[in-house]
């Protein structure tokens, strides 16, 4: 397969396309200013034996990402897959938080989510292809967010977003669905093991899993599903 994963110069993102890569799967890597960082997760994949690209765009900016789109279907030749991994957080109580921060945090997640699938829908549809949406294991549950409104105002539209295109894009073979990540291991800040069910932190490598299942030959009938990967934290 050929994926896009955006957002994945550093952290889980990293993970995910060199995980992919490594798997045998033909992976674009995306960043916004990491550069050397995007560089450095080609040449793991590449060192490993596996194929990759890198591209850069700012996501939020639907001019950006149709030329990145343009980008792949000229250097790749086509997209089979797509992980919309991107999405900024910041902690910071509603009182005290600025309007930019608020569009930021909206911008990164729902709509950056939004402007990168549709951009990417057309080569999509060529094959019948997976899109899976990064959002987070409370994002389902509607509760008071005093600390973090926008992030989950944009991570909750993630999944709205999901289950409608699962709708809209079935007849062209395409399934869209969501993973839900707890507290990771890079998580800041993070709660302490003890609050958390499973009593551990998630490790990148539960949420490739929960990935590479999707991306999978049998799941071809999964469409429209949120798969949480938190050890039972923020049910």
């Amino acid at each position: 397969m050929k994926i896009l994963v955006t957002g994945s110069a550093r952290g889980l993102g990293r993970h995910l396309a060199v995980d992919l890569g490594l798997e045998g799967h033909e992976v674009i890597v995306h960043y916004r200013s990491s550069r050397n960082a995007a560089r450095s997760a080609v040449a793991a994949i590449r060192e490993g034996g596996g194929r990759a690209h890198f591209v850069g765009a700012d996501v939020t900016a639907p001019a950006e990402v149709e030329a990145m789109a343009d980008v792949i279907r000229a250097e790749v030749g086509g997209l089979d897959a797509l992980v919309n991994n991107v999405g900024q957080f910041i902690l910071k109580r509603l009182d005290d938080l600025t309007v930019q921060e608020w569009d930021t945090q909206i911008a990164s997640t729902v709509s950056a989510t939004y402007y990168v699938t549709r951009a990417m829908l057309p080569m999509l549809r060529d094959g019948g292809g997976r899109i899976i949406n990064i959002s987070d294991s409370g994002a389902d549950r509607l509760s008071a967010r005093p600390r973090s409104l926008p992030y989950y105002v944009g991570k909750t539209g993630v999944l709205i977003v999901t289950r409608t295109m699962a709708v809209t894009e079935a007849r062209y073979g395409i399934t869209v669905n969501a993973v839900l990540p707890g507290a990771l291991e890079n998580s800041d800040p993070s709660p302490g093991v003890a609050q958390i069910p499973a009593r551990r932190h998630g490790r990148f490598e539960d949420v490739s899993a929960a990935v590479r299942f999707l991306l999978g030959d049998q799941t071809d009938y999964i469409s429209g599903s949120f798969i949480q990967v938190g050890g039972g934290w923020n049910l």
